[in-house]
């Protein structure tokens, strides 16, 4: 494995105008092509790029079939990742941006509207799908455990602080997030463990042009293909390059024409699920929450 330690990055002020912005080739100079292991200028570790390390899983029709389906369900939370405007509506402040091909499977902690931990809906309602995914996480967190340790050992250990309903079993991991075809805007993400580190496992199907996964303020980037894995700190600033098929459409979901599809598969550590109570105590938790909503 090729091992890198940057030594430049760029500015602050270079960077502002990037946020929530599509980028292109135009921003990086390294394309990672085969196994490297990238540091940042204080030695820190940026990223693994192991290239063809699931393609046993990626390739599993079951598999495959539970993260393809999952392209139907789609947020519209994602703003700066989806690089659209968030739009306001009605009178309370709150803002969707577009419709975009990602969800959220696994645990989740409060949110100001939820204050309680839970499975997500699609995850409490398909239960033998989900277990399903599991020998692909299982897998995705050993490669973390071989290549990152020190990361993967400061995860695992609040994972094992953590009530067992809400970690992935064999794996540090609460959550998933399953993005389908789209290129994400320039940000950084928000909620998972600092201390720990992010995962991304590619599925890839028929051909298209662009997708690059890049860190802009180092400007190296991957073009992921079928099977491969990225091991990354994604409190960096991070974006992909706009996804373009060979019909000449710039993709926003798979294209049904050609069958250009990219999903992604992010596996993390969700800070606050460390702090849920157990399965029956978060229950609870959500029964008085409504109830106190019903009563008004």
């Amino acid at each position: 494995m090729i091992e890198i330690r940057l030594r430049n990055r760029l500015r602050p002020a270079d960077l502002t105008p990037k946020i929530g912005k599509v980028l292109g080739p135009h921003d990086y100079d390294i394309l990672l092509t085969g196994p490297t292991r990238i540091y940042k200028p204080d030695g820190r570790p940026l990223a693994a790029y192991l290239p063809n390390t699931l393609t046993e899983y990626t390739q599993n029709p079951t598999i495959y079939g539970i993260l393809h389906d999952l392209r139907k369900l789609k947020t519209t939370n994602r703003e700066l990742a989806s690089a659209t405007r968030a739009i306001p509506y009605g009178t309370t402040g709150h803002a969707d941006s577009k419709r975009t091909p990602s969800i959220v499977v696994g645990a989740l902690d409060p949110t100001a509207h939820q204050k309680f931990c839970r499975l997500s809906a699609w995850t409490g309602k398909n239960v033998p799908s989900w277990q399903a995914l599991a020998p692909l996480l299982r897998a995705v967190a050993a490669q973390l455990r071989a290549h990152v340790p020190d990361r993967y050992a400061a995860q695992a250990s609040v994972a094992s602080r953590t009530d067992k309903a809400w970690v992935v079993p064999g794996t540090p991991f609460t959550t998933v997030t399953v993005n389908n075809t789209y290129s994400t805007g320039m940000h950084t993400d928000k909620g998972d463990l600092d201390a720990g580190f992010s995962t991304i496992a590619c599925l890839r199907r028929g051909t298209y042009m662009g997708g690059q996964l890049m860190f802009p303020e180092y400007r190296v980037a991957v073009d992921m293909h079928d099977g491969d894995l990225l091991l990354m700190d994604a409190h960096d600033w991070h974006a992909n390059a706009a996804i373009v098929c060979p019909c000449g459409t710039r993709l926003f979901g798979p294209c049904d024409l050609c069958g250009a599809e990219r999903i992604s598969v992010v596996s993390y550590f969700r800070t606050r699920m460390a702090e849920c109570g157990d399965a029956e105590q978060e229950a609870t938790r959500t029964r008085r929450t409504r109830e106190k909503v019903d009563s008004g």
